[in-house]
């Protein structure tokens, strides 16, 4: 398909909300083009929001500082306004420099861009079939061989990639029609470069066997975005069913009763709309085949950025803070010090205190015991056993079970003792004994517990 600036004329008008235009500028081809294509636009009267160029220097190429000067030039030749902002570049272990720079640009776009603004970016055919070739080799599902999403929310702005119908070829051809001049990075040769292995090497072999095949090929990433499609309705459905209260917690009874491809569909889903990214296919098969299937209490999946856990009929989602092992040993809390402070527990949230009249979770301090100097917290031993006020003895772990408390906090549930008797469960209830009395001032000792699960941002 030829390429003209009122081909993507369309595509901008479609757009809601959007009141200022801005182009992700390189300097490189196709980002030239399309700056051409659309400061065109606004120079026949054909477009009239205002636009603007971003310019992201990555510093990594020691032409990074020639390249930002050949932006401002041809924004200047353009009439066109330029933002340009250097970044750094973290080497992070196990991650490449192409993915690490992107992230800094969409960290650079979302800083700089606000309700109202559009980002062109200048992604086409030639892009999204490498991006197949690449998501195959690495064996991504439907989602991730749906193709480069068109438009899409970019914070409070719109991301829209306007050149995705047209090839690298028909851009080439626009800007010798044109007299463009652009960057070329001699990185784009390094076949060392997986995308360049494809482009330079792998591609213009296909497409001498097989002229037509990115159109073929583009017909079917749009069938694999249809079945994306159908695969999250799917998945929204069976979401439905395994919910609770907390979006981070599902119900792992109703889960077993979908087969381990439904499974993993709908847990992929549930992750994306936590913000949480999924594990791998090897990880997501060990959740559903090992774990859900084996149904042992603690049973978990350790990821990079969380934990999936089981405890019985729930299937948990930690955030990284979780991993941090609480310090459950015994804690002293001076006598004294009870009526003015709470206590922070470490890695486990903290006991609060609070005056209370005629509370039947209140105690009283003149009921403890002569000679007790200070209270001690420790944590439950197998075989604890607890009265409760008006309530029948029993084990404290079934007390705990008996309670409110979700299920992953019970083995953190504090417990407060004076010399060596129990004298309340902070949060569930005072033992009998301890209760204060009628029109006697009580305190009253709640247990804040840690936010452990997976909270996106």
């Amino acid at each position: 398909m030829k390429f003209e600036a009122t081909e993507i004329l369309s595509q901008i008008d479609e757009l809601v909300d959007c009141e200022s235009l801005v182009i992700a500028y390189s300097g490189g081809l196709d980002s030239t083009v399309l700056l051409h294509a659309v400061a065109a636009l606004r120079d026949r009267g054909s477009l009239l929001k205002p636009l603007r160029a971003l310019h992201v220097n990555h510093g990594l190429n020691p032409a990074a500082a020639n390249w930002e000067e050949f932006c401002v030039q041809t924004c200047e030749g353009l009439g066109v306004s330029l933002q340009s902002v250097l970044v750094k570049i973290a080497r992070r272990p196990g991650q490449s420099v192409e993915e690490e720079a992107r992230e800094a640009r969409y960290r650079v776009f979302n800083e700089n861009l606000g309700q109202g603004d559009c980002l062109l970016l200048a992604h086409h055919q030639d892009d999204e079939i490498e991006n197949l070739l690449l998501r195959l080799t690495r064996g991504s599902g439907p989602g991730g061989l749906a193709g480069i999403p068109r438009w899409r929310p970019l914070g409070e702005a719109q991301l829209l990639r306007p050149l995705l119908a047209f090839s690298r070829e028909s851009l080439s051809v626009y800007a010798a029609q044109h007299g463009l001049d652009w960057i070329e990075d001699e990185s784009n040769t390094n076949t060392n470069f997986d995308r360049n292995f494809w482009r330079q090497e792998i591609l213009p072999l296909i497409g001498k066997r097989f002229p037509g095949f990115r159109e073929s090929w583009r017909k079917s990433i749009t069938l694999y975005g249809e079945a994306d499609q159908m695969l999250r309705e799917l998945a929204s459905a069976d979401l439905v069913a395994l919910k609770t209260d907390d979006p981070a917690v599902l119900e792992a009874v109703a889960l077993l009763e979908l087969d381990e491809a439904r499974q993993r569909n709908v847990l992929r889903y549930w992750m994306k709309t936590l913000g949480f990214d999924p594990p791998g296919w090897q990880m997501m098969r060990r959740l559903t085949c090992e774990i859900l299937s084996s149904r042992k209490p603690g049973a978990r999946l350790d990821c990079i950025a969380g934990s999936i856990r089981l405890f019985g009929d729930k299937l948990v989602l930690f955030g990284t803070e979780s991993e941090i092992a609480p310090v459950l040993n015994e804690k002293i809390w001076p006598l004294d010090g009870i009526r003015n402070q709470n206590l922070e527990l470490e890695g486990n949230g903290e006991l609060r205190i609070d005056w209370s009249m005629n509370a039947d979770s209140a105690f009283s301090r003149h009921r403890i015991v002569d000679g007790v100097s200070e209270f001690k917290v420790r944590y439950r031993h197998e075989g604890d056993r607890c009265r409760l006020a008006g309530r029948p003895t029993k084990a404290l772990r079934k007390i705990l079970q008996d309670s409110a408390l979700p299920i992953w906090l019970r083995e953190r549930q504090p417990l407060v003792f004076a010399n060596d008797e129990l004298v309340c469960v902070p949060g569930i209830g005072v033992c009998d004994g301890f209760v204060a009395g009628v029109d006697e001032p009580g305190l009253e000792i709640n247990w804040r517990a840690p936010d452990l699960l997976f909270r996106a941002g």
